[in-house]
């Protein structure tokens, strides 16, 4: 019985780990686009920062226009921190539907952590760290 009171209080504990850890600050590198016009090399050398807790990003690129985004996975050791938005056509302006996704490797070793984000038809590289 006792073990088992253990095992509660670290599963309590071990999310709030997570959580604990701070906020990104991310530098775009590179931009790609399956669409025949993109806008994203304007990006390249802009920042933007992703609240940790709400996945809300700020700042050069943005996944909440019209709708939350929703944490699907903290990141830890073996995981990446991941963040979806998704607004359908009734959800927004009326122009149509969209999907962002933000994969940032919180594994990977050192203070910079690669990250891919995929807005529609385009996708941003870089890196982010921890502020």
């Amino acid at each position: 019985m006792k073990s088992v009171g253990i095992a509660a209080i670290f599963a309590l504990i071990a999310p709030a780990n997570a959580w604990a850890l701070s906020d990104y600050r991310c530098t775009i590198e590179r931009s790609v686009s399956a669409s025949d016009v993109s806008l994203g090399h304007l990006y390249v050398g802009k920042q933007f920062t992703v609240e940790r807790n709400t996945g809300l990003m700020a700042g050069a690129l943005k996944n909440s226009y019209f709708t939350d985004p929703q944490v699907i996975d903290y990141g830890d050791s073996g995981n990446s921190y991941k963040v979806v938005t998704t607004m359908r056509k009734d959800q927004g302006a009326g122009a149509g539907s969209s999907i962002f996704a933000l994969t940032i490797m919180e594994f990977k070793d050192g203070t910079r952590k690669p990250f891919i984000y995929l807005s529609d038809a385009d996708a941003y590289l870089g890196w982010c760290e921890h502020f």
